[in-house]
């Protein structure tokens, strides 16, 4: 279990969580199975006392959860850094959210128990520090639709264009003076932050409940969802009538009860659908199965790999072997 320690930080207060057991915030986040998050470079005035240097190897990222902004960092692998959170928000947002609660030493056994692949072996290896994420049912779902045919940039531009159309200003209402990934020129150098030009980012919106995207279908258009428009339209009328309720899904607590139900939407398959019932409802037996998947189930596994064969943590062993193969894919083509 993790210890909790209000702190301070570079003169930032803090919340740390300690002894998390090789915790990888940037594997976890940039995995492919969340797309709200934007990774901040270290502030570093050039003094020995700055974050960056006092702490080499320093991540920090900002995403947004439910509709706080959270600020997080990592110095290494048994800690994450909550900065500028309260307690409360802690306990019931940033716990749940980032898995705090769970022993990924024990699921990792249970998973290698469970196989005689040397392959996932080095997946689980090399993977270990990867997380499943506790997220939110409607952004997940609409998120995921979005990601069919798509690559994870794009993904991550057109969400951010529907939050910035439908949202709030997540930055505006925490009181911050600037942008806080300056990204944009109007907010550099201390300059105060200019929320119309925070329009054309949308990092630190909202998400869109789906009630606004029904009653505003067209506000979508803008952001050239292309032929996913009418899946969209369709999940949000769906989820907001009562015909696919998450909380019945979520009583259910069933893999195949999950899909059976979300494949209920138009354009949902299956690989939507098990995405969602992983990084949404904690179905963590969920194996989804897209290119990534498909070619290290070919290469590595004789072409065929029967999820229930890995047990209850399916879920997580998938996500070590995506994680492993984009990998050795990176290094094949040189990009790493």
């Amino acid at each position: 279990m993790f210890v909790k320690k209000i702190s301070e930080i570079c003169g930032r207060c803090a919340i740390i969580a300690s002894g998390l057991d090789g915790y990888s915030l940037s594997d976890t986040l940039e995995c492919g199975q969340a797309f709200r998050f934007v990774k901040l470079s270290p502030a570093d005035d050039g003094s020995e006392n700055s974050v960056g240097k006092l702490y080499p190897g320093y991540v920090e990222y900002m995403t947004v959860v439910r509709d706080r902004l959270i600020f997080i960092g990592q110095r290494d692998r048994s800690e994450l850094i909550f900065y500028g959170i309260s307690e409360r928000d802690f306990d019931e947002v940033c716990v749940p959210y980032f898995a705090l609660d769970l022993d990924y030493r024990e699921i990792k056994q249970d998973i290698l128990k469970n196989t005689d692949s040397d392959f996932l072996k080095k997946a689980a290896e090399c993977a270990s520090g990867i997380r499943i994420l506790r997220q939110d049912p409607w952004e997940t779902l609409f998120s995921f639709i979005i990601s069919q045919n798509n690559n994870i940039p794009r993904i991550k531009g057109i969400i951010r264009n529907i939050c910035a159309a439908y949202g709030e200003n997540l930055a505006e209402r925490r009181g911050l003076s600037k942008c806080p990934k300056e990204c944009l020129e109007c907010c550099k150098n201390g300059a105060k932050l200019d929320t119309g030009a925070c329009k054309s980012c949308g990092i630190c919106y909202t998400f869109p409940t789906d009630i606004a995207v029904v009653s505003e279908p067209e506000r979508l258009l803008d952001s050239h969802p292309g032929f996913r428009y009418k899946y969209l339209t369709d999940a949000a009328q769906k989820v907001s009538s009562g015909e696919i309720d998450f909380e019945k899904i979520k009583n259910a607590s069933s893999y195949e009860a999950t899909v059976e139900e979300l494949m209920k939407i138009k354009g949902v398959g299956e690989k939507v659908a098990s995405c969602t019932a992983l990084f949404a409802f904690s179905n963590l037996d969920a194996f989804p199965v897209d290119v990534w998947m498909r070619r290290a189930i070919d290469e590595y596994f004789g072409g065929e790999l029967d999820p229930k064969t890995l047990g209850r943590y399916a879920g997580v062993a998938q996500q070590y072997i995506f994680h492993y193969i984009r990998i050795i894919n990176s290094k094949q083509e040189g990009t790493i």
